[in-house]
């Protein structure tokens, strides 16, 4: 099942610079530099990064790939815990600030609550919208040859 919205994922290794990362086996990390335009479908998958690695990739990196790189780790945990919802919820977190994402993808149980946090709120603008659209429902079925007015 592929995510819904702009995903990417870079291919590994295939034009993109190297950085020396002593935690890494072989001790280099390929930091993607291109946001590029190939869509995750076409691109082998990826395996998320280690934590400390992406911390220094996501320090050279604009914000637009600091985004992409950070939603790209989160996506797969988020589609763990909620299947059907994991593109909006992801895109939610990310307005989150950069170290608070960090934690999330190091603390299964921190990205658990916020899921929850996430979903609830999802489901209270659904009901809201719900509740509004009864309303418009009831407005819009009278007619102004009812009378209504004695």
């Amino acid at each position: 099942m592929l995510p819904r919205g702009r995903v990417y994922r870079y291919p590994v290794g295939r034009g993109l610079p190297e950085v020396s990362m002593p935690n890494v086996p072989g001790g280099m990390l390929s930091v993607p530099y291109d946001m590029g335009s190939m869509p995750m479908r076409d691109a082998p998958l990826s395996q998320p990064i280690p934590i400390g690695a992406l911390a220094s990739a996501l320090a050279n990196a604009t914000p637009e790939q600091q985004r992409t790189m950070l939603g790209e780790n989160l996506y797969p945990l988020v589609e763990q815990l909620e299947p059907d919802a994991a593109a909006k919820v992801t895109g939610m977190l990310l307005e989150m600030d950069q170290t608070e994402v960090l934690h999330l993808l190091e603390s299964p149980e921190a990205l658990k609550a916020k899921v929850a946090e996430a979903m609830e709120v999802l489901r209270t603008v659904a009901q809201q919208q719900q509740q509004a659209g009864g309303a418009a429902d009831q407005l819009a079925s009278l007619s102004l040859n009812d009378n209504l007015v004695s």
